[in-house]
């Protein structure tokens, strides 16, 4: 096996963790120093910057692997844990799927921060921003390289912190306190998923005494029974991290209000980095999901129900980034439907293909909010097309690549999908077509009302105006047009995946035409019904949000649901743990302590110091022993 060029691996982790520390210990200070113009001009030039470079050691990773024979190297960097039978190195992977994720990570979120540098422009805490988002490109970088899962922990738990720190980076007033809500809410959450983690960490390392992933995969089919209790119990122990973090059923309810952010803040969690690392764990271990079947089909269904619930919630959403989220969350679903039905390397191509399209809708969105001072209601818009034409013809581009529109980014990464669920089991492959149909609908509503319906009323409207707004805007834009049949295409990036996250069976080239001419007849259905309803604005019902829109509107009460049990139910069962500990459990140990008290007092005075008394105590205790001896010999 070749050496894995360590220095790019180094690079493309130090660099976004020196821009960390840079803006952590320098940023604020060159701001006051230097003046908010040239300040901000180098923190933002710096943030960006190490995301760029980064990208581009891992470009040198990529093409040093092109000439490799072997699919994956890992190398260690330095031991970390050896605790008897437990030896964890900090170890780093490289192979086609980790480098597809930092080619994804650095590229699209080096964009974003581009494209920060614009939208936060006016921020006064501009350096704090760049900070956690640094830091956040670090631990994503981090999570995707590792080489085993305990390195890979790290990464899923810095990435969870940095998300609590950017969803509630505006907290300074009480009118920000639905920000720190949401904070709290995604941090809390994601614990649930992060216990699933860790007891499917537990659980592989006393069967596999390894936590490697390479080891791992490798041993799958020896030390697990295909369909057994274990296999199950650590693949839903999985799929319950994975949900957490990729927010599907039941866990999805903190995405929507993860909007609280900034703008650039929901562009990177939602469309390269912290929700498709659920989807990344599943491909990486994938020898063991392959292990249960059972767990497979509940993978695939809770991907198809997530998918097709959350895009009906789309349906009647009210602000432009929730829309999006309830988007994001349906994305997400046809991904876990993918990798439920076995066509691993097909979900990281949606998931590819996703961070462009995903990543261009919100920052469009964000385009639009600037231009209303941040007045997110879309029943409020209409027309701006006339005024923000480039933000309008990008978002164009993006609503057509989520609808599968071809030959858009989307259109092939869902064709695949939608033909790896037909081949495995019909039902999911129609709830994967009524969600297109959906989809097409609710994101041609969103455009609709926003760029083409007449005003509900004159609002004020600045142009475009920042250059790293509109530039990141248009790269974006091309990389939805071209991604997935020319830079690269669908086979090639098969062939790329094929040797670490090849399908579990080929995908049915009997049913291509079929599979074809159904999404595509749902995707322009829904894009035509919402262009004949929506194009003189939004119908009273709905805009008041009465009968069915309003059900959709509050998540068919979901989560109200949620919130309740979590506060009040969540709420008495820690005040029951409570009186537990504080009255039962102290009450015992105080109760110990006066029972060893009470004791050592009648005891004492055996201890009294004079030989004598111990002299008379042993004589006595003698002469006890040999009558009860003589007692029993009798006997």
């Amino acid at each position: 096996m070749e050496r894995v060029p360590e220095s790019a691996v180094l690079w493309v982790l130090g660099l976004p963790f020196a821009g960390f520390l840079f803006h952590a210990l320098l940023g604020g200070w060159l701001i006051r120093v230097l003046g908010e113009r040239t300040g901000k001009w180098l923190v933002g030039f710096v943030g960006t910057a190490v995301v760029l470079s980064a990208f581009g050691f891992g470009w040198q990773l990529y093409q040093w692997l092109l000439q490799q024979a072997q699919p994956q190297h890992a190398f260690t960097l330095a031991d970390w844990l050896r605790i008897g039978s437990l030896q964890v190195a900090f170890e780093f992977l490289v192979d086609p799927l980790s480098v597809l994720m930092v080619l994804i990570v650095t590229g699209v979120g080096g964009l974003i921060h581009l494209y920060a540098t614009g939208y936060m422009a006016e921020d006064t805490d501009y350096a704090r921003f760049f900070t956690y988002f640094n830091l956040f490109i670090f631990f994503m970088l981090v999570l995707v390289l590792a080489g085993n899962f305990l390195v890979m922990f790290i990464g899923w738990e810095g990435v969870g912190l940095c998300s609590y720190l950017l969803i509630g980076f505006f907290y300074r007033n009480a009118q920000w306190k639905e920000n720190t809500d949401a904070a709290n809410k995604a941090f809390i959450v994601n614990r649930i998923g992060d216990a699933g983690y860790l007891l499917a960490m537990f659980l592989i390392f006393s069967l596999f005494g390894t936590l490697s992933f390479v080891e791992v995969n490798a041993q799958a089919q020896s030390v697990l029974t295909a369909g057994s209790a274990t296999a199950l119990a650590i693949a839903l122990l999985l799929f319950l991290a994975a949900s957490g973090k990729s927010a599907q059923l039941p866990l999805y309810f903190w995405l929507p209000d993860a909007m609280a952010g900034p703008t650039p803040v929901s562009a990177l969690i939602h469309a390269a980095t912290m929700v498709t690392a659920g989807v990344y764990l599943l491909v990486r271990v994938h020898p063991l999901l392959l292990m249960s079947p059972t767990a497979m089909g509940i993978i695939a269904g809770v991907g198809a129900i997530t998918a097709l619930f959350a895009g009906t919630i789309a349906l009647a959403q009210t602000d432009i980034k929730r829309v999006l989220a309830f988007s994001t969350v349906s994305q997400l679903g046809y991904m876990f439907l993918a990798v439920g039905a076995g066509a691993f390397w097909v979900g990281m191509f949606h998931v590819a293909t996703h961070a462009f399209f995903k990543a261009l809708l919100f920052l469009a969105a964000g385009s639009v909010l600037m231009a209303l001072h941040h007045m997110g209601d879309i029943r409020q818009m209409g027309g701006l097309a006339r005024v923000l034409p480039l933000t309008a013809l990008t978002m164009a581009i993006g609503v057509l690549a989520i609808a599968g529109i071809p030959p858009l980014s989307g259109f092939w990464s869902k064709e695949a999908i939608l033909l790896s669920a037909y081949g495995a089991q019909p039902l999911l492959f129609w709830v994967g077509v009524a969600t297109a149909l959906v989809t097409a609908s609710y994101m041609a509503r969103l455009w609709v009302l926003v760029f083409w319906a007449p005003p509900a009323h004159e609002v004020h409207v600045e142009r475009e105006r920042y250059w790293s707004v509109l530039g990141v805007l248009i790269l974006l834009a091309l990389g939805s047009v071209a991604f997935g049949w020319l830079l690269p295409g669908e086979k090639a990036f098969h062939e790329f995946l094929k040797p670490v996250a090849e399908s579990a069976s080929p995908l049915p080239e009997a049913g291509k035409s079929f599979v074809f001419g159904v999404a595509l007849g749902a995707s322009l259905a829904g894009l035509a019904f919402a262009l004949m309803r929506y194009r003189r604005g939004v119908p009273q019902p709905e805009a008041q949000l009465t009968g069915i829109w309003g059900v959709l509107h509050r998540q068919y009460g979901y989560d109200g649901l949620m919130r309740k049990l979590g506060v009040e139910v969540g709420g008495a069962i820690a005040m029951f743990f409570t009186i537990i500990v504080e009255n039962l459990i102290d009450g015992i140990v105080m109760l110990v302590g006066l029972l060893t008290r009470g004791l050592g007092s009648l005891l004492r005075p055996v201890q009294s110091g004079y030989v004598r008394s111990y002299a008379f105590v042993m004589m006595l205790g003698a002469l006890l022993l040999l009558a009860a001896a003589f007692v029993y010999g009798l006997r």
